[in-house]
């Protein structure tokens, strides 16, 4: 089993580069911490829980026996857990612009930073 240490390590990897993705296509503001942070958090607790699927032999349906005795197929516990994390990970990356559907919403709304013109680029480098 891993260590809180070790698990630590893979989320504030996974902060860090989540911000210089989101950095490099502009869309990184400072209020984005926390959930960020939770992201990251997430995307560990996901890979968790993916290696456990595989290591049990990607079960994706049980079967089950309901109060009246009939037996049926539902889908596991682990797989659904699984398929709501891949949702919510999804969405949040939508929102950091991290795909290409959340990327185009971001521009398409003119969220992204405004680029400097040349004015502005030469006065700062003569006030620097």
């Amino acid at each position: 089993m891993e260590s809180a240490k070790s698990r630590k390590i893979k989320i504030t990897k996974a902060y860090n580069k989540t911000i210089e993705n989101m950095q490099v296509l502009g869309t990184y503001k400072p209020e984005f911490e926390a959930p960020v942070r939770r992201y990251a958090e997430m995307r560990i607790q996901y890979d968790i829980l993916n290696e456990k699927w595989y290591e049990e032999g990607c079960k994706i349906t049980e079967e089950y026996t309901n109060k009246s005795g009939a037996k049926n197929r539902r889908k596991t516990a682990l797989y659904l857990s699984l398929e709501t994390m891949r949702r919510e990970l999804i969405e949040l990356e939508n929102i950091f612009g991290l795909t290409p559907k959340g990327l185009r919403a971001i521009r398409a709304k003119g969220l992204e930073p405004k680029k400097k013109s040349a004015l502005d680029k030469a006065l700062e480098n003569m006030s620097g």
